[in-house]
């Protein structure tokens, strides 16, 4: 249980960190709003079919349908020697990545799907980061569509990457609103675990906009509870992440910002539920827990209600135990007032 704990814990440092900002500057621009770089003059109406298509699925949070339906508007494009259309679809299939990693994080932390489902999308992004470098050389493309292949590929790399990012857009102003939206949330999540005061400058140059797709709120409210100053603060950010998924028809988001609140933090020691913020955390918990096991990740559940249970709640201890009797093998796991998972 401490094991599949500690790999939970890792999956979330790492959302909170780089790969929550994988920020791909996807060319459909959210729900509420048309992103400039929508409007790409490719004249085959194969591809807009295609295009068209993965965008309805897109729509209806059908990620894994959206994504073959871009990979094969990319193909088109290449045939047709088309940069601008390449680079409309890869930006999509970025957008879909992105929005696909809330379930690949719960799917990692679930023991059940402890290996293939995570590793198969840190594939699929590796082999995306390739394609949109190698996309984002080609001179017939604008700066501003160049810039926002950049900021995609950047956010799909190590920190140590960065300097392109700088290169390719050395001014954000070229670039369309949400794509520069996204071009400061990386600056801020690369920069947020060795600078916290420059990770929070980045992040006040987001402009306030309403037209900001759901992914995108949802990963600004992440990256700013993984700064705040005070562990109430934090909470408060993760609740505005779930509000925005939960709005947004997103289960997989909610779960996994509400289980965020049930993650340690390493670096600051909130791991104790006594602390001030313990009862609000169990609370989140719990609601995280509930939210997993109607995905399907009922060990994972399990473990959130073990993290809540140290408050000694008998509700939560029989939730536990109700749980607990439903997944095989799961009977020894019991918390045993455990103060840290």
């Amino acid at each position: 249980m401490r094991s599949r704990f500690r790999f939970a814990v890792r999956a979330a440092a790492i959302a909170a960190g780089c790969a929550l900002c994988l920020a791909a500057g996807c060319a459909t621009g959210g729900r509420t709003g048309a992103d400039a770089a929508a409007a790409a003059p490719v004249a085959d109406k194969e591809w807009h079919s295609l295009v068209k298509s993965g965008r309805a699925a897109y729509l209806r949070n059908d990620f894994k349908a959206a994504l073959p339906l871009f990979a094969s508007a990319a193909n088109r494009s290449r045939a047709l020697d088309d940069p601008n259309g390449l680079a409309v679809a890869l930006l999509d299939q970025a957008r879909c990545l992105e929005e696909m990693e809330y379930a690949a994080m719960l799917a990692g932390a679930e023991e059940a799907a402890d290996g293939d489902s995570r590793l198969k999308h840190l594939a699929d992004r590796t082999w995306l980061a390739m394609e949109l470098r190698a996309a984002m050389s080609d001179p017939r493309l604008s700066a501003a569509r160049r810039g926002e292949l950049a900021v995609a590929w950047v956010g799909c790399q190590l920190p140590e990457d960065d300097g392109v990012l700088l290169e390719a857009v050395p001014d954000p102003a070229i670039l369309p609103p949400v794509a520069r939206a996204r071009y400061f949330l990386v600056r801020a999540g690369r920069t947020s675990s060795a600078d916290g005061e420059a990770a929070r400058a980045f992040l006040a140059q987001i402009p306030a906009n309403a037209d900001l797709p759901d992914a995108l709120r949802a990963r600004i409210e992440l990256l700013a509870a993984s700064l705040a100053a005070t562990g109430g603060e934090r909470l408060d950010h993760l609740e505005s992440a779930a509000a925005v998924f939960r709005d947004a028809g997103r289960p997989d988001g909610v779960a996994f910002a509400l289980a965020t609140a049930g993650w340690p933090d390493a670096d600051s020691g909130r791991a104790a539920a006594d602390s001030a913020d313990g009862a609000r955390r169990a609370d989140m918990a719990v609601r995280a827990a509930a939210a997993c096991q109607a995905l399907g990740y009922e060990r994972f559940a399990l473990q959130l209600l073990n993290f809540a249970a140290v408050a000694d709640d008998p509700a939560i201890l029989e939730r536990a135990a109700a749980l607990r009797k439903l997944i095989p093998g799961s009977e020894s796991s019991e918390p045993k007032g455990e103060s840290k998972p």
